[in-house]
């Protein structure tokens, strides 16, 4: 299976969701993470790590070396992808998940990705709400995406400081210490990462 996570947007969670899907895909099957955003977020957490990931994160580049050997393939996009990259994406992927806080402006352009997404003929892209704060923001924003008719995954990811101490110290949320909720946010990606096991392996 080769998941892309794609927004035109930074602030959403996009490595965030990266790492933590490969963290779950990795306990089912040899996973690895491609970073190909410039900013090399998901290789700057790995780098912070005190221990070895159980998966691979390496460039675009340096997956040809390891080509065949692995039966799930994770990649952080860049930003602001191209129409050229999202024809490249919806071709080489079987699924692309688009993290969105929220947040007004996040979800619009989240619309505004799935509709280009759409434009190009992909039937296998999905929203996956991020950072969020409470109840009642989820149920609104939910509404307006499927008003839009954009496809929504079922479960969601709420936000907690414990990403944050994570990604400071290299670990996934649920090797964070001393912090009641992130047990809850390991949960939150496990029911997400089920949801796509089950529609596409």
């Amino acid at each position: 299976m080769i998941i892309a996570i794609v927004n035109q947007k930074g602030g959403v969670a996009k490595t965030t969701t990266a790492v933590h899907f490969a963290y779950g895909l990795s306990a089912q099957a040899a996973t690895v993470l491609v970073d190909s955003d410039p900013n090399r977020s998901a290789m700057a957490w790995a780098g912070r790590a005190t221990s070895a990931f159980p998966f691979k994160v390496i460039t675009e580049l340096q997956l040809l070396r390891f080509q065949g050997k692995f039966q799930h393939i994770v990649t952080d996009t860049k930003a602001r992808p191209s129409p050229e990259d999202l024809k490249v994406l919806l071709e080489m992927t079987d699924l692309i998940v688009l993290p969105s806080s929220t947040s007004g402006d996040d979800l619009r352009v989240t619309v505004d990705t799935a509709q280009r997404l759409k434009e190009v003929g992909s039937q296998n892209h999905r929203v996956l709400l991020t950072k969020v704060p409470s109840v009642k923001d989820e149920k609104d924003a939910r509404e307006y995406l499927q008003e839009q008719s954009i496809p929504i995954f079922k479960g969601h990811i709420r936000a907690y400081k414990a990403y944050d101490k994570a990604f400071i110290e290299g670990i996934p949320v649920f090797q964070v210490k001393r912090d009641p909720n992130a047990s809850r946010a390991w949960l939150d990606y496990q029911t997400v990462i089920q949801e796509v096991l089950e529609e596409y392996s």
